[in-house]
């Protein structure tokens, strides 16, 4: 049971971070599509954020494994 919770956390984790960063991807498409001159600062933007999504993905994971090594 502890495996399955482990597996379930991390997979929840890196779905929401993966949902999280195609939306960022696409609104910043949307954007660029809306205003082509600001192209440059919505791609900064765009990387910063996409990290921010993928940051919390890692400290998923860093959970999943306490919850397997510290139980």
């Amino acid at each position: 049971m502890d495996q399955l919770a482990i597996g379930i956390t991390y997979t929840f984790v890196a779905g929401m971070s993966a949902l999280a960063i195609g939306l960022i991807g696409q609104s910043a498409l949307r954007a660029a599509g809306r205003n082509p001159e600001a192209t440059n600062e919505l791609r900064t933007l765009m990387i910063l954020a996409m990290s921010f999504a993928d940051a919390l993905a890692i400290i998923g994971f860093v959970a999943a494994l306490i919850m397997k090594f510290l139980k």
